[in-house]
C-alpha cells in the first residue's frame, strides 16, 4: 500500500481523481468541520480525527493556548480502521500535510512494519506527541 502524506486541499484532489482502491485518513481541527469528499467509486472509507497540532498546554512563556492539546480519546477508531484497510492508497491529510498528518502516517507505517511505500512531502514533520498517542492506539490490544 502506498500511504501519501499531503495536505488538506491536496486530498480533496486525490479522493476525486483515484482511480483504485483509496482510503483517506482526515484530520482537522477541533473547531472545524469535517472534510467532505466527492464521491468517488474507488473511494472505500474515510476515517475522521479531530484535534490540535500542538504539543504542550502553554507557550515558551507559561501562557496557555487555549485550545485542548490531543489526548488518547482523539485517536480511538484508527486501529480498527488501519486493521481493516483493503486498498492499495490511504491518503492522510491535515491542513498543510506536515505535522499531524505526518505523525499520523509514520505511526501507520511503523504499525504495519514498513511494508507500505510511505510518500511525504517536503515539509514532513510529525508531531511528536501526535505520532505517540497514534502509536499508542494501534499497538493497543482488543480486551
Amino acid at each position: 500500500m502506498t500511504i501519501e502524506v499531503c495536505s488538506q486541499s491536496r486530498a480533496v484532489e486525490l479522493a476525486a481523481e483515484a482511480k483504485d482502491p483509496t482510503s483517506v485518513i482526515s484530520i482537522v481541527s477541533t473547531d472545524e468541520a469535517d472534510v467532505v469528499f466527492a464521491k468517488n467509486p474507488n473511494l472505500q472509507s474515510v476515517l475522521h480525527l479531530r484535534f490540535n497540532d500542538l504539543t504542550d498546554e502553554t507557550d515558551e512563556e507559561g501562557i496557555p493556548y487555549g485550545e485542548p492539546v490531543p489526548a488518547q480519546k482523539d485517536f480511538e477508531g484508527l486501529k480498527e480502521f488501519v486493521d481493516s484497510l483493503a486498498c492499495g492508497h490511504l491518503i492522510v491529510h491535515c491542513w498543510e500535510g506536515s505535522s499531524r498528518s505526518a505523525a499520523v502516517a509514520k505511526a501507520v507505517y511503523d504499525y504495519r512494519q514498513g511494508t507500505d511505500i510511505l510518500r511525504k512531502g517536503e515539509r514532513f514533520c510529525p508531531n511528536p506527541l501526535v505520532h505517540t498517542l497514534a502509536r499508542r492506539e494501534l499497538l493497543k490490544t482488543k480486551v
